[in-house]
């Protein structure tokens, strides 16, 4: 009986010193896989001095929107932050990635940034037009200005109107499937009503208003300008503008973050991490002592990349396209880090473009170049006296071989065999 107990407390005091490094290794690993989430906001703020013309009154109101006044006739314009937006369209901001509100991601997080990006630059833009016979302006041609030099062109509404337009934008992120082409009628009926739309005149009287949409700006600027370029006060003789102004109207730009609780994050990112991986089962022609392309070094890298892999298999499996399975990838990693020679060795996904999707992702995969002479110095040194090294043993020393004889260390390239397995849940 003592034995026994005592082979027990021996076993329980095994047990235990192979899981508290476990469990260490594995709390520190969720450090990494899940960033802490944060709260991002884009905020412009306008200036307190705008643009000056000639008789106009400029004012700047409690909830950000600037505006024009002049002759009885006002323009406003109000930058809108994604929360507004997303408030304005409740049903269409809550559905995470399959949120269908044009112009934000809804409450989906990126699970590689921790934080929901911001998808556009959005203003609001009113006209109230009680003196003038009509007026009207083109949205086409309102530009958006940052400090840090960027330009930007306003978005038209179908692919008709201008080279950048939300048809053409949510057509290439439409997948194929019933749901996907249904999501984007629903985008691009909002799109329709709420956008400011082209040749639109205002008469006397009347009023008209709309999103004027940009792409989003660096996170760096300070500053943006919005133009809205010839606006026309009066038309002449065969409907022909006579009387045109530029209206400018400066913003600061800041991007306020927050961290928030983690917990909801983490629970996200297990729905959508669809994808495990153990690391690769074949690695060939690596040299003893390079970490460069040691089996750690190759699994750091793939692991910085399994969102996107994941994006592959999910993109297909939602549209019930592909099926749980394993993808097996082949490829060579250069010596200066390039890859190349990728195939695809296995797969049972049943989905092509999933195999075509990952192919062409590995295909971009990069590591650092081999450092030949780190790798000759560090042998050398090793090799010492003993072997008949030192100053002229510079490259290196043969183990075993004769005193004094240098060699050569020349790397070759890495051949490498990675197999990833997806599956509907992370746990």
């Amino acid at each position: 009986m003592k034995n026994r107990s005592f082979y027990r407390k021996v076993s329980l005091r095994t047990r235990w010193s192979l899981w508290i490094p476990s469990l260490l290794i594995l709390s520190m690993a969720g450090c990494f896989l899940f960033p802490p989430a944060v709260k991002q906001q884009v905020l412009l703020a306008p200036l307190d001095e705008g643009s000056t013309i000639e008789g106009a009154q400029y004012t700047v109101q409690e909830d950000g929107t600037v505006s024009y006044e002049w002759s009885g006739m006002r323009v406003e314009v109000k930058p809108m932050t994604d929360d507004e937006l997303n408030e304005m369209f409740p049903d269409e901001s809550t559905k995470g990635k399959y949120s269908t509100n044009p112009y934000t991601y809804g409450n989906w997080i990126d699970p590689r940034l921790g934080y929901t990006p911001n998808r556009f630059t959005v203003f609001r833009v009113s006209i109230f037009n009680r003196t003038f016979p009509k007026v009207m302006i083109d949205p086409s041609e309102v530009i958006l200005e940052t400090d840090r030099g960027e330009f930007h062109r306003s978005y038209g509404i179908s692919s008709s109107a201008v080279q950048n337009n939300f048809e053409n934008y949510y057509r290439s992120r439409r997948g194929q499937s019933g749901n996907e082409f249904y999501r984007f009628e629903l985008r691009m009926g909002t799109v329709r009503s709420n956008n400011y739309e082209e040749e639109q005149p205002v008469f006397k009287g009347e009023n008209y208003g709309g999103f004027i949409v940009f792409n989003p700006v660096d996170p760096k600027t300070e500053t943006v300008v919005l133009t809205i370029k010839e606006f026309v006060l009066q038309f002449g003789a065969f409907d022909r503008p006579e009387d045109v102004v530029d209206l400018r109207f400066e913003f600061n730009h800041s991007v306020e973050r927050t961290v928030v609780e983690a917990d909801a994050l983490k629970a996200k990112a297990a729905e959508d991490l669809m994808i495990s991986e153990d690391g690769p089962t074949r690695v060939l022609g690596n040299l003893p002592d390079d970490r460069t392309r040691s089996i750690s070094a190759i699994r750091a890298v793939a692991r910085q990349r399994l969102t996107a892999l994941n994006r592959c298999f999910t993109d297909e499996f939602d549209k019930g396209e592909a099926r749980e399975g394993r993808v097996e990838v082949s490829f060579t990693i250069e010596v200066g880090g390039a890859i190349s020679d990728t195939r695809i060795t296995e797969s049972t996904v049943d989905n092509e473009r999933v195999v075509e999707c990952i192919q062409s992702d590995v295909q971009r995969w990069s590591f650092r170049p081999i450092d030949v002479a780190s790798l000759q110095a560090a042998r050398a040194q090793a090799a010492g006296p003993a072997a008949g090294g030192g100053a002229d043993a510079i490259e290196g020393v043969q183990p075993g071989g004769r005193a004094g004889t240098a060699v050569q260390i020349r790397a070759i390239p890495v051949s490498v065999t990675y197999p990833f397995e997806f599956k509907v849940s992370a746990q």
